[in-house]
């Protein structure tokens, strides 16, 4: 993969996950510095825009202002949810937050909020599960359409004992899920490796209209890493040319790890562009 590939950076946009332990400020200052105009905000982290922690508007507003950020789209929470004593509760909990991500989207004219069906390590959704997923999928889904906003379902890894699990793959997903009429889809490559490995029927799974997103990383095959997409197993170039010749046109996020230092991290993303 080389440097020339990447020509524009107005075709990407910056997931602030990058920056899930800095504020706000720090993220779409390094993003606008870096050369970039687009991000998806992380609402799964109390310093961003997760409705949990009850964020201030009127800053979010001004920050995005004072930076000239457009935020392509949202990840609704899907971790750290408070425990419960009944299943009911916990789920209309979960429902309530995720409504709320969806109302911040409509107030901030967000069209796309990317949603897990259900997280690997919090709370696996099994077999028996799939009639309450798919009522609350269509609840959201129409929820979110009547705000303007696309809820875009994601493709995520398996856990280890995954016998009775739900298999997250977009195929598995839009075969259990493809007819509810609002629902769209998010595919995040990395997590195809980890899961299936067979990228090209993850991309084919769903019509090209209903595929409106997608989270572009890399890794081993093995660990859900979230490298720069130059680092690892995945041919992006080779991906990229296919979803685009299938018709997508809108902006590609890349949702890249970086516990450590994240200035750093942008830097090896916007050197990706240069000649």
């Amino acid at each position: 993969m080389g440097n020339n590939f990447y020509r524009d950076k107005n075709e990407y946009a910056i997931s602030t996950y990058l920056f899930e332990n800095w504020d706000l400020e720090s993220a779409l200052h390094s993003v606008a510095a870096h050369g970039f105009n687009s991000v998806e905000l992380w609402a799964d982290e109390s310093h961003h825009v997760d409705p949990r922690s009850l964020a201030d508007e009127h800053k979010v507003r001004a920050l995005l202002k004072k930076y000239d950020i457009h935020v392509h789209s949202i990840h609704t929470p899907f971790r750290r949810f408070r425990t419960f004593d009944s299943i009911e509760e916990a789920r209309a909990h979960r429902m309530s937050v995720k409504k709320a991500s969806i109302d911040f989207c409509g107030r901030f004219e967000i069209p796309i909020a990317v949603i897990h069906a259900c997280d690997r390590k919090e709370y696996n959704a099994s077999k028996a599960d799939i009639p309450y997923l798919h009522d609350a999928l269509t609840e959201l889904a129409d929820y979110a359409h009547k705000q303007g906003v696309k809820l875009a379902l994601e493709n995520i890894p398996s856990s280890k004992n995954k016998d009775d699990e739900v298999l997250c793959t977009l195929i598995n997903q839009h075969a259990l899920f493809g007819d509810i009429k609002n629902l769209c889809f998010c595919l995040d490559i990395g997590h195809v490796t980890i899961t299936s490995n067979d990228m090209q029927k993850e991309i084919e799974a769903v019509e090209p209209e209903r595929l409106i997103t997608f989270h572009i990383h890399n890794n081993d095959g093995k660990s859900d890493s979230h490298r720069l997409p130059d680092d690892g197993i995945i041919d992006w170039p080779k991906w990229h040319d296919m979803i685009r010749n299938r018709g997508f046109k809108d902006q590609f996020v890349f949702e890249i790890c970086e516990y450590g230092n994240p200035f750093a991290k942008m830097d090896a993303i916007s050197a990706l562009f240069k000649e």
